[in-house]
């Protein structure tokens, strides 16, 4: 017997229920604080900041490795160093590596570099896809005939000073570097749209504001991203930050009997209860309907592997208001 009960006079009540368990498979399955802790960031200008690199006061420790800390000043990411602040201007997480420029090519009136760069004790190297730009220091003459960057603001009236590419081939050109009082080389880094004559074309600042290339080296996140997680470094190990809990190497990888037993627990629950509420409100022939859906959606393993949880309660839900309407 088919009770006088229109089906819509129980939606608020279905709805309710779905809400709560919803609601309880979210809190179970998302119980990793660390996991939102260390949600991607910026500084406002530049690229994601994530693990291996975090932001102090914007991300947790255990949110990068160690060494890679990022500051933020004037919405603008800055690795610092012991001699040098540099300007993060872009970084490669699939290639572990990362675009950087001394900050001082874009604050200093004569941004020249006194000293070779130096990252001893990091785990920062030089790419060799890198370029040098020698730069020549309080020189008693300059070259002939070979292409220079004068640079004014650091020579006098008896010195000179310059920058050049290739300074093995000033010494064929039978300049002695001796001439100079000290030497330092910038690297930089440039792409297949800028060839040697349009570096000519520029100056030497604007060299040293494309920046150069470094490599890093730190436990490969890969896995981890491609899981679902978010990679972190706690406890001196390398962890995978998910929303249940955190792994070893990526979401899912270990023992899951506890999330499995919690996921069937409370798929069951919703099941029974819709069920329950179209046996009693809804015609016989409309409840096999919604059973031929269900056992389909239930035969599409492939397509059902990819949905979430939530995903699946909502979708029964909204199946059976959408049949019993």
């Amino acid at each position: 017997m088919i009770l006088p009960i229109s089906f819509h006079y129980i939606k608020p009540l279905l709805c309710i229920i779905t809400t709560t368990v919803f609601f309880l498979a979210t809190t179970v399955l998302s119980s990793n604080p660390k996991f939102k802790a260390c949600t991607p960031k910026t500084c406002g200008n530049g690229p994601s900041i994530k693990y291996p690199f975090w932001i102090p006061y914007e991300q947790e420790s255990f949110c990068g490795y160690p060494h890679f800390e990022i500051t933020c000043m004037d919405k603008n990411p800055i690795l610092r160093t012991s001699s040098y602040d540099f300007l993060v201007k872009d970084i490669s997480y699939s290639n572990s590596s990362f675009t950087v420029a001394n900050i001082a090519a874009y604050e200093d009136n004569c941004p020249v570099p006194l000293y070779n760069y130096s990252f001893h004790q990091t785990p920062f190297t030089y790419s060799s896809e890198n370029w040098n730009l020698s730069f020549f220091y309080n020189c008693t003459t300059e070259p002939i005939d070979y292409p220079t960057y004068k640079v004014d603001c650091a020579r006098n009236a008896s010195h000179y000073s310059f920058a050049v590419f290739h300074k093995e081939a000033l010494e064929h050109k039978k300049y002695s570097l001796n001439e100079c009082q000290f030497m330092v080389n910038a690297p930089f880094h440039t792409n297949d749209a800028v060839n040697f004559t349009g570096l000519l074309r520029m100056n030497y600042i604007e060299i040293l504001k494309m920046g150069f290339l470094l490599n890093w080296t730190a436990p490969n996140c890969q896995y981890c991203e491609k899981s679902g997680g978010r990679c972190g470094f706690d406890g001196n190990e390398f962890l995978c930050f998910c929303k249940d809990k955190s792994y070893l190497k990526s979401c899912g990888s270990g023992n899951n009997t506890f999330r499995n037993t919690v996921i069937i627990f409370l798929l069951f629950i919703q099941i029974c209860v819709t069920l329950l509420f179209l046996s009693c409100f809804i015609s016989p022939i409309s409840l096999c309907w919604v059973e031929m859906q269900i056992l389909f959606y239930n035969a599409t393993s492939e397509y059902a592997s990819q949905r979430s949880i939530p995903e699946l309660w909502l979708f029964f839900t909204c199946l059976i208001v959408k049949v019993s309407s």
